[in-house]
């Protein structure tokens, strides 16, 4: 979800109920309230987003990370770090430099144990359990058509969409990303009550594998194939395959409807630390206290670029995403001064992994006035490096 959710006018949705009828729209008691309610901090109001599926991890609450007395890097870049944080409308900025925390600052009343919506960033975790279940031997590979898991697809042109297709935003599924109507898909998949049907109800309007093309209905089929193909809930899996081993505090979900379906593509609730916990995962090739959570290979492969999108691997971004590459949105004045792979969430939301200078670097927060991904990746990197070469 990468734009804002319709908050329409009473009288609008009023409208659209009395001739519901001749337009044949099916009335969404659930989708009308949500809209109507949407938080104006969407991603510090977590109890907003109801119902919720427990995600267990290790308790409540994780055990803190361990912290750095002392850190390489120097103060002036961390404080450029901070101080564009803070005018970003940041609630959080955790640095975490060989394994140790050297920065974390919390704003506008947010605490170490408060949880915040992932928006995008939990895509990330889908991708990374799809590899879990190739492991397994749940799923054959990537390359496997996703009619091979989804019955309803069988024979349907759509059953030739790959995973890899799915995982790659490369599906030539509709895009209806529009937020200004209640029935356009976008809006329908994040506030309606069925996500599971909406998402296979989307026809195909291209080709698979010949375009790049950003569609949260890609990420929702995606944990369809995974519950088909593990047998189990996409939180279920979560926790066990992930959550738990990676040492996190208990997370949340957010379901279409009470004991309905989950919502991969937008929505898990965790703690920032958490998040940088998530990053050490990815920074350590999969490897958590020395167990191989997630296989290497599969990080190693999630980090490719898609062959139609070079800022983009499975599920995962690969490059700032500058003005060179006109079809993502730009978000970057500069290019990473490093080998810098990341989640990008809703609002900007960040997990940056830098594994040359061994750093995770975790940003979160509501919708920043001006955000650059050059600015806290750039200074911290430069000035670490700057460091070391005197």
């Amino acid at each position: 979800m990468t734009k804002s959710f319709l908050k329409p006018r009473l009288w609008t949705v009023v409208g659209l109920v009395a001739v519901g009828g001749l337009l044949r729209v099916a009335v969404d008691w659930r989708l009308l309230a949500r809209s109507l309610t949407y938080p104006d901090r969407p991603i510090t109001s977590a109890d907003w987003y109801q119902p919720q599926q427990k995600v267990a991890g290790v308790g409540p609450q994780a055990p803190p990370l361990a912290k750095a007395e002392t850190t390489e890097i120097p103060q002036d870049a961390l404080q450029t770090a901070l101080e564009f944080a803070e005018a970003q409308n940041s609630v959080a900025l955790l640095v975490m430099h060989r394994d140790r925390l050297v920065v974390e600052q919390y704003w506008q009343g947010q605490t170490a144990t408060d949880l915040v919506n992932s928006m995008s960033m939990v895509k990330t975790l889908l991708a990374l359990l799809i590899g879990v279940a190739i492991d397994e031997g749940h799923i054959g590979s990537v390359q496997d058509p996703v009619g091979t898991y989804l019955p309803e697809w069988a024979n349907d042109p759509r059953g030739d969409i790959t995973i890899a297709d799915l995982l790659y935003m490369q599906s030539g599924l509709r895009n209806d990303d529009r937020t200004d109507t209640l029935r356009s898909d976008l809006v329908q998949l994040y506030g309606g009550s069925d996500a599971q049907k909406l998402a296979l109800s989307i026809p195909l309007e291209d080709q698979p594998g010949q375009q790049f093309d950003y569609n949260n209905v890609n990420s929702q089929l995606l944990s369809l194939v995974l519950e088909r193909a593990t047998g189990e809930s996409f939180g279920d899996y979560l926790s066990r395959r992930l959550w738990q081993p990676l040492g996190a505090g208990d997370g949340f979900l957010w379901l279409d409807r009470p004991g309905g379906h989950a919502k991969p593509f937008c929505c898990f609730f965790a703690t920032a630390s958490d998040w940088v916990r998530l990053g050490q995962l990815l920074l350590h090739d999969g490897q958590v206290n020395g167990t191989q959570v997630i296989p290497s290979e599969w990080i190693e492969q999630m980090r490719q670029e898609s062959p139609l999108e070079a800022t983009f691997g499975l599920h995962l971004w690969l490059k700032a995403r500058t003005s060179a590459y006109p079809q993502v949105n730009r978000a970057s004045s500069a290019p990473f001064a490093a080998d810098t792979f990341y989640l990008d969430g809703r609002h900007h939301q960040r997990v940056y992994v830098i594994p040359s200078e061994e750093l995770v670097i975790v940003r979160i927060g509501e919708d920043p006035p001006a955000w650059n991904d050059a600015v806290i990746v750039n200074a911290i990197v430069e000035g670490l490096r700057d460091r070391q070469e005197n």
